[in-house]
């Protein structure tokens, strides 16, 4: 198999570590507190990339003077995504939040918008924010008439708060570390991971009772999926997801997004038996076709000399 073909076995890969991980998640915050099963995702991604940084013998420090901005990425890139997913999984399906995680580009795009450093916003960048804003309203739409329950809308906004501030850990990860601070991507990764397991305990600990010995000793459904997510879908995905990076380039790369939401609904199907509701089959068709106008190259709409 040839190098190509394995970076395209790597890339669906990734994409059904990341979609099966809301399966996972489901499963956790159906038997232990969200915020709690939260922590462990991140305990145990920061117990397996230890492990492995020791292997490949990767070094992770930093200087001082760069950690906290590190540990502020760290807080949007994952602690306060966490906080908001695992909250709002314990009330909407997990394809549902699938669905929702894909909307990270269309607010990346809206709120890059506020800073005076926006370039090349063109009006098809403009046609895909508004198509993927209008496959929100889509979904949400059945979500505010008085049949739905208010728990399944507040989850539904939770998971959107989870893709706002994935958003925000995007373009601060822009500014702050593009030019200039170099830093190594495994340190910025392991002290990411510090800086959100530092929150989430302190989530855990301030709004949660901590689940019984006898829940976390017998109920191995509940280690299986977090050892899924720690090692799965955070520890080896990053690192899959610079390695495209690194054979490709960040905007291909980043198409992974476009399957994840796919896969969230395949697995939800597969594990759950849940069918996406019509309102949000056409709302995540919108949300895609939004992405790809956003990220689609405008030389790739310039007629051939």
């Amino acid at each position: 198999m040839t190098n190509k073909n394995i970076n395209f076995l790597w890339f669906f890969l990734l994409a059904s570590f990341w979609g099966g991980s809301f399966v996972a998640i489901k499963t956790v915050v159906d038997t232990v507190p969200p915020f709690f099963g939260a922590m462990l995702r991140v305990g145990l991604a920061l117990f397996f990339l230890i492990i492995i940084f020791c292997v490949l013998k990767k070094k992770v420090s930093v200087p001082f003077s760069y950690r906290w901005r590190i540990w502020i990425l760290g807080l949007f890139s994952q602690g306060i995504p966490f906080f908001f997913l695992f909250w709002g999984e314990r009330h909407i399906s997990s394809g549902l939040a699938g669905i929702l995680n894909g909307t990270v580009p269309i607010w990346t795009l809206l709120f890059s918008l506020i800073s005076p450093n926006t370039r090349n916003f063109s009006a098809l960048k403009c046609l895909g924010l508004l198509t993927g804003l209008l496959g929100i309203c889509v979904i949400f739409w059945p979500l505010i008439s008085f049949n739905n329950s208010l728990e399944y809308l507040l989850g539904t906004v939770s998971v959107l708060l989870m893709a706002i501030s994935y958003s925000i850990g995007n373009l601060l990860n822009q500014s702050i570390l593009s030019g200039q601070i170099k830093l190594d991507f495994y340190a910025n990764l392991y002290h990411q991971h510090w800086a959100s397991l530092t929150f989430l305990i302190l989530a855990t600990l301030c709004f949660e009772s901590w689940p019984s010995k006898a829940v976390l000793f017998h109920t191995p459904l509940l280690w299986v999926a977090s050892i899924y997510m720690g090692l799965f879908s955070t520890a080896l995905a990053w690192i899959i997801y610079y390695h495209l990076i690194r054979e490709w380039d960040a905007v291909r790369a980043s198409a992974v997004m476009y399957i994840v939401p796919i896969m969230a609904i395949f697995w939800d199907f597969i594990f759950f038996h849940n069918r996406p509701l019509w309102t949000e089959g056409l709302g995540i068709t919108a949300i895609l076709m939004g992405v790809v106008l956003i990220q689609l190259p405008r030389k790739r709409l310039l007629p051939k000399p």
